[in-house]
């Protein structure tokens, strides 16, 4: 049975993957490489910014270049951009408060810890998740399942009894291989990147409680 639903925070709460781009454009264009739409799907998409910008140093040959400086130019753009920019997606907010009235509510991201605080204050959602997860706590971000273990380990739960929601490739396969059940949203991703998610739905108000208790 299904007792807790994690949230996924970019793409499924915030419509903000642009301003992820857009913010690791300006980090990287400081030392001389253009991050083109390829390049940040391929490297970034539904993953954290350390491993991602770990790989664009090596593969783009920037090993002059320090990765914790990168990330903290990248977060500085991302919160400088999100203060008058950040948009959510239609139904989330509502899902959100909806379902935590019968599960128990967390939030695992690969975002930085800074930019999780920046949106959740922004958005008054601080009581509602009982557990947060960002990129700071995990050794391997998604689609490693360790981001999602590590949630369930702190809420206290069984992987078997979480539904996580999801947008991303990366993000579907490190839900299934922590053994949770997913439910992807296309809001990033094509469908047919989505198709190990145990359900795809196109609007929030599709995921039901009958929905979630049918995964268990």
């Amino acid at each position: 049975m299904i007792s807790t639903v994690i949230f996924d925070m970019n793409g499924v709460i915030t419509d903000d993957e642009d301003l992820h781009e857009l913010a690791t454009q300006k980090a990287f264009e400081k030392v001389g490489l253009e991050i083109t739409p390829e390049i940040y799907r391929q490297y970034c998409l539904g993953r954290t910014d350390a491993a991602a910008f770990v790989d664009l140093v090596r593969d783009f040959q920037l090993q002059k270049q320090e990765v914790g400086s990168l990330i903290a130019d990248k977060t500085n753009s991302y919160q400088a951009l999100i203060a008058d920019n950040l948009k959510v997606y239609p139904g989330v907010i509502e899902l959100i408060e909806r379902l935590h009235q019968k599960y128990t509510l967390a939030l695992t991201t690969s975002s930085t810890f800074e930019e999780v605080q920046t949106v959740v204050g922004q958005l008054q959602l601080e009581n509602l998740f009982k557990v947060i997860v960002s990129s700071k706590d995990v050794k391997r971000g998604k689609p490693d399942p360790e981001p999602y273990i590590l949630t369930a380990q702190k809420l206290g739960v069984a992987c078997e009894n979480c539904a996580v929601i999801e947008d991303s490739e990366n993000g579907v396969r490190s839900a299934v291989a922590a053994g949770m059940k997913c439910i992807a949203i296309p809001n990033t991703e094509k469908r047919g990147k989505l198709t190990r998610a145990h359900f795809i739905i196109d609007e929030y108000s599709e995921l039901t409680d009958h929905l979630i208790q049918s995964l268990g």
